[in-house]
């Protein structure tokens, strides 16, 4: 996801001593939980009239990019209250999978650039610490993503779950008069089985398709060369 700067921001940005906080924020139920840095010595500050509480470390580099920043974001709240800890210690389960935000706040033009947006996928809770791991939305090193191969075949196995084919249900052999046993998992094999809505291969991916892109596989003996041999005075 690209972003824009205002102009006033681009401006600030340019400014090496331009004075900035960051901002934690995520949502559980009808409770919204706002943090910025600091050790809790203070009372916090305001942003668009919310008070945002001074517990939150940044123990990290912190730099603007042109997009959402995606690798795993961990961030530590300290010396919060033991009401605070207690409530988020009860709402842990709930708290994984919310989507947080994490933005620098330009303090001289109270305006905010988001640098982080993404789920909590980990907390940690004790009497004075939380940590907290996000993760973005497009980080595939921290996203569990189903596995699919590409094949012009059916990759389930013939009457499992995923296949769905019922002995007795659906139609049978017409050479036996009987349910089906085996299945060549092509297209067609599914659609006498009355199974096509599951099938999950590829029917556009042929051969000569894959040879164009992977290449021809070629025979390892094809390969070998006088270097591969292990020759000795007896062979000679």
């Amino acid at each position: 996801m690209a972003r824009t700067l205002s102009a006033t921001i681009q401006s600030l940005i340019a400014q090496a001593n331009s004075s900035v906080a960051h901002l934690l924020s995520f949502t559980v139920g009808a409770t919204t939980y706002r943090f910025t840095e600091g050790d809790g010595t203070f009372q916090g500050l305001r942003h668009l009239g919310n008070l945002y509480l001074p517990h939150m470390i940044v123990n990290f580099p912190v730099r603007y990019t042109q997009k959402l920043r995606t690798e795993p974001l961990t961030i530590e709240l300290q010396n919060i209250d033991l009401q605070t800890a207690s409530v988020l210690k009860a709402e842990q389960t709930a708290i994984q999978g919310v989507e947080a935000a994490f933005e620098r706040l330009f303090l001289k033009v109270n305006e905010a650039v988001t640098l982080f947006r993404g789920p909590i996928s980990e907390i940690e809770i004790d009497e004075r610490r939380v940590t907290l791991t996000l993760v973005g939305d497009l980080d595939p090193t921290a996203s569990h993503v189903p596995q699919r191969k590409y094949s012009s075949l059916c990759v389930w196995d013939f009457t499992d779950l995923r296949c769905g084919y019922t002995g007795g249900v659906d139609p049978n052999d017409p050479d036996t008069g009987q349910p089906f046993t085996v299945c060549p998992k092509d297209f067609l094999s599914c659609v006498a089985r009355s199974r096509e809505e599951r099938f999950p291969g590829f029917i556009h991916v042929t051969r000569d398709l894959t040879d164009a892109v992977e290449g021809q596989v070629r025979d390892k003996e094809d390969d070998r060369v006088l270097g591969d041999y292990d020759i000795y005075d007896d062979d000679l």
